[in-house]
């Protein structure tokens, strides 16, 4: 499986987080979730929260040289959307817990995203999340690994039911050749025995005639 497209972000992102101003100041931003993996045509839900009053809420994705605007959300006014997410963005909860939801990713929307609030008197970034983005496997990939499933499926089962009529064929084998040979060592003894009793009444015949000459 070959690695995802957006990995090479994640050490730019830690060292962005770490050099963002107003970070982690006094006044604080919870985002969530801090990273997400999704297949093309998935979505997120970003959440950004503050215990701060708000003037409005931005979420921003990394770009050099300055942070691209997605959103901007303020209570009360019609949300501001960049063009390249119009009709895939959507919006919940009041302006200090707002979670953004974002659907029908690309790979091309892989990247690093921050919200940023405002106060009256400051701003205050959030820790980030990071999102990867991976293609969908084609439906004749699917295909193709379902085939090789079904194909390896088969001569483990071949194999099997190879091993087991072998087995079968040996235990008869071994079975009918153990008759065989209780029969022949039978009929060993029982010719035997015949030369033996020919032999005594033979014998038994020759003593008991009468010598004509004496």
């Amino acid at each position: 499986m070959s690695m995802a497209p957006g990995l090479p972000l994640l050490p730019m992102f830690l060292g962005l987080t770490a050099a963002l101003p107003g970070a982690l100041a006094a006044q604080e931003v919870w985002q969530s979730p801090p990273y997400s993996v999704t297949h093309a045509g998935g979505s997120i839900h970003i959440t950004c929260s503050t215990r701060e009053a708000l003037q409005g809420v931005y979420l921003k994705r990394h770009s050099w040289p300055e942070p691209g605007n997605v959103i901007y959300y303020e209570d009360g006014k019609k949300p501001t959307v960049n063009a390249s997410f119009w009709d895939r963005v959507a919006f919940s909860g009041p302006q200090h817990n707002l979670t953004i939801t974002m659907s029908r990713l690309q790979p091309a929307d892989t990247g690093a995203y921050f919200c940023q609030v405002f106060t009256k008197d400051d701003e205050i970034w959030g820790p980030g999340t990071l999102l990867v983005v991976t293609d969908t496997p084609s439906a004749a990939a699917n295909t193709c690994q379902e085939a090789g499933l079904m194909h390896f499926a088969l001569s483990v089962t071949l194999a099997i039911g190879s091993l087991l009529i072998g087995l079968g064929l040996g235990a008869v084998c071994a079975l009918r050749r153990t008759q065989i040979r209780k029969l022949c060592q039978g009929k060993d003894r029982s010719a035997g025995s015949v030369v033996y009793e020919d032999m005594s009444r033979s014998r038994h015949n020759t003593m008991s005639t009468p010598n004509p000459y004496q």
